[in-house]
């Protein structure tokens, strides 16, 4: 696709993405959730199970409309006796207040981030850490290997998982350019207040971070009150902060995937075979959808370097300093915020493949 279509694509996100907000991966690579098809002739008027999904993926977005079919396959497959019903734009709440709703049992479940994601699966956080991955062919092997057990740790904490979506890899821009860690410390960085990996990451780097609400982002580069943020490509591009950096750093800093979840005390009033039925189908597209965000971030990538934006790729020593860095940040998270055991198996996957590589 070329630039053009991808600007396309981002005036169809319009301005409720950033209505949110938690807008930057609303906007950027969200896991988004089904909204319901109308009822087709000799279906019923009414479903007889109904669930309410929240999401921060705008109305109308290229998640809400791959989701869409999903939700059509849904009902299709059980003759309308199942509806899931979208929520879209963070009208029900940002991800803390939606798991609110689903404990009071106002709401049945979400299409979650990093920060729902963590919160749901702790242990899902052993796969987000900086500078783990590579490359799409080092996720995919590990994801696949570990998803069954992120599953069953979902279900512990009373989530079943319908399905698990990448959000990407995230880098860094900036209106100065930035090698290393110390050109970092100087380029007043901004932070998410509630991104535990990110703060450790800069309390190890010895980096003051700027927590700024990411609707504030764009306006606090163009006044100099941050010179650099981070995000996955197509957020950068879709927010507009692609237009008001100079550069962007080649080193993948993280990478995050977000997940569709469903309370299973809701989940559990389904008939069985509709459980596996339903839960086929998301699953389904879900992993389709995983695909598409790459592509966006891929061609978000082109936009950027048709648009000026100059590659700034870290000298070796400074790469080995962002990775001692990382790897103190590892040791303030391991055992705390997800155990051991996990991010053991983790990197034992990792090895295998990186063998076979």
């Amino acid at each position: 696709m070329r630039e053009g279509a991808v600007m396309k694509d981002i005036v169809r996100l319009g301005l409720g993405a950033v209505r949110s907000r938690h807008a930057l991966l609303a906007a950027g690579l969200l896991a988004a959730i089904v909204s319901a098809p109308p009822p087709a002739a000799g279906r019923p008027q009414r479903a007889k199970y109904r669930f309410k999904i929240a999401t921060l993926a705008p109305d109308g977005s290229p998640w809400m409309q791959t989701f869409k079919k999903a939700s059509d396959e849904v009902a299709e497959a059980t003759e309308g006796e199942v509806r899931l019903k979208a929520y879209p734009g963070g009208v029900l709440g940002e991800e803390k207040d939606v798991l609110i709703k689903i404990q009071l049992g106002q709401v049945d479940g979400g299409g979650f981030l990093g920060f729902g994601v963590g919160r749901i699966c702790p242990e899902s956080r052993a796969l987000m850490q900086p500078m783990l991955f590579e490359d799409y062919g080092e996720v995919d092997f590990v994801f696949e290997k570990m998803r069954l057990y992120l599953e069953a740790e979902a279900l512990k904490n009373g989530f079943v998982a319908l399905g698990w979506t990448e959000i990407g890899f995230s880098y860094l821009y900036s209106t100065i350019p930035v090698g290393g860690l110390q050109d970092l410390r100087g380029a007043k960085p901004w932070m998410i207040a509630e991104d535990m990996t990110m703060q450790e990451l800069f309390r190890a780097g010895d980096v003051s971070g700027i927590p700024i609400p990411v609707v504030d982002v764009l306006p606090a580069l163009q006044t100099g009150l941050i010179k650099s943020v981070f995000s996955p490509p197509y957020a950068a591009v879709a927010m507009q902060w692609f237009t008001r950096v100079k550069y962007r750093n080649a080193v993948r800093l993280t990478y995050s995937f977000g997940g569709l979840f469903v309370a299973e005390k809701s989940w559990s009033r389904l008939p069985e075979p509709y459980r596996a039925t339903a839960s086929a189908i998301t699953h389904r597209h879900m992993a389709q959808l995983t695909q598409q965000v790459r592509r966006s971030n891929a061609e978000a990538l082109e936009v950027m370097a048709a648009n000026g934006i100059t590659l700034v790729t870290p000298a070796e020593a400074e790469l080995g300093e962002l990775r001692a860095v990382a790897r103190k940040a590892l040791s303030a998270l391991q055992g705390k915020v997800f155990s051991t055991e996990t991010y053991n198996s983790v990197t034992e996957h990792l090895d295998t493949f990186r063998r076979r590589k």
